[in-house]
């Protein structure tokens, strides 16, 4: 039986849930692949976590250098998260002929030129199925069984807590706020939620994905981002009503005129892959010019899965190093995007829009929107006025055919302007 030796730094949740993985599975993992994994170190600065390690022969440190430094250990894993001091930790063990296994996306989105800059120079392995997706596995799918293909679209519900959030005001009829509440006491979403809620989460997420799916380096910073936190219940309804769901989605589509990446609420037919995407789930759909269209669904996060796609990153460098002791000659191509191609500007995108207008209810108020929207070049396509309170304010919601972004956040913010709106127009795109 072969043996391969683990470094783990970061006993949180994912780090606490890989060692147990490794215990309590190491059995099956052994007759599975004839390998043995063995922890030989762990690291983290809280000591209680260290002590509830109950293993003598396991090196239990506050260091990372104890761990690095260690020539008995093969594979370092990273699941300390954040980018410092992850990113010096990571640069380090790999410098060090360490092969590192990492589920840090907002590392990785940041540094990727660096990090695997590092990783060729000394021919080590570096895995990071666990950063997008939890137990999905598109990271192994972009790289392998989708390698021949032309990615033409990326549509990824990514972030677990929004999910939520999105699917209990659907079910329940209730508030953003009521929503998030409900999430935090499940233990879905941090009591600091920001991350999740403001769709960063799921830009650093479409960062990787658009390096392996596209060829082009980019920062969660590079995607246009927004959040959820201004969806109301009635949006949802009203979405339901014309044949929508609303969800967070982070998209990636190659189109004439560049490459779209962008995360935001979005209006989806209720018949699409991703409409039946509930809960806390994450599911990735892909279109390419072999495959046709592919969905993979699973759980986005969590202990369980997120440590099952860690071990799987562990046990296939394990192979290489059994099998031929290691060495990675190849380089890592990731950046193949075409010169010329360039990131498409959030301006120019073409699409059609959701629009809530709050107006006091009185003649030529819809009239005056209608004209603004015509001067604009956007057209109607459907209008709803539900309630009628002369006097009052009253939501009007309307339809548009495809729009110029540009020329959309023109005519909202001369909207929003008028002495007849009463609250700030919420503005969802629509994906078709």
């Amino acid at each position: 039986m072969k043996s391969v030796n683990i470094g783990l730094i970061g006993l949180g949740t994912i780090g606490r849930g890989v060692y147990d993985v490794i215990e309590n599975s190491g059995e099956l993992i052994s007759k599975r692949t004839g390998i043995s994994l063995s922890v030989k170190a762990v690291c983290d600065s809280d000591k209680k976590a260290l002590e509830e390690i109950d293993n003598k022969n396991i090196l239990k440190t506050s260091l990372a250098e104890d761990i690095i430094n260690n020539s008995d250990i093969d594979i370092i894993v990273e699941l300390i998260g954040g980018i410092e001091p992850a990113r010096g930790i990571v640069l380090n063990a790999l410098k060090n002929g360490k092969h590192v296994v990492t589920a840090n996306k907002a590392l990785l989105s940041g540094n990727w030129n660096e990090i695997f800059k590092a990783a060729a120079e000394n021919e080590v392995f570096v895995n990071f199925e666990a950063s997008v997706g939890g137990a999905i596995p598109i990271i192994r799918t972009l790289c392998m069984s989708f390698v021949a293909d032309n990615i033409q679209t990326v549509y990824g519900i990514l972030n677990g807590t929004t999910n939520f959030i999105l699917t209990e005001m659907s079910e329940k009829g209730c508030s953003f706020d009521a929503a998030l509440k409900v999430a935090q006491e499940k233990g879905i979403a941090e009591s600091d939620p920001d991350l999740d809620i403001s769709g960063a989460d799921s830009a650093h997420k479409l960062a990787i994905l658009a390096l392996l799916g596209f060829g082009v380096n980019v920062s969660g910073k590079d995607v246009y981002t927004e959040g959820i936190s201004l969806i109301g219940s009635e949006d949802i309804c009203n979405a339901a009503d014309w044949g929508y769901s609303i969800k967070l989605l982070a998209i990636a589509k190659d189109v004439a005129g560049g490459l779209e990446l962008r995360v935001h609420p979005t209006l989806m037919k209720s018949s699409h892959l991703l409409s039946g995407v509930k809960g806390a789930d994450n599911a990735v759909f892909v279109k390419g010019d072999l495959i046709g269209e592919s969905l993979l669904f699973g759980k986005g996060a969590g202990r369980k899965p997120t440590s099952s796609s860690v071990v799987g990153d562990i046990v296939e460098i394990a192979r290489r190093i059994v099998s031929d002791g290691g060495k990675n000659s190849l380089p890592y191509n990731f950046c193949y995007m075409p010169e010329g191609k360039k990131i498409s500007c959030i301006e120019d995108l073409m699409i059609p829009y959701y629009l809530r207008f709050s107006v006091i209810d009185k003649p030529g108020v819809l009239a005056g929107i209608s004209s603004i929207l015509a001067d604009n070049e956007i057209s109607i396509a459907n209008v709803s006025q539900k309630e009628r309170k002369e006097g009052e304010t009253v939501p009007v919601v309307i339809l548009t055919h495809k729009a110029k972004e540009g020329n959309m956040r023109k005519a909202i913010e001369k909207i929003n302007n008028r002495d007849s709106i009463t609250a700030k127009t919420v503005v969802i795109r629509i994906e078709e």
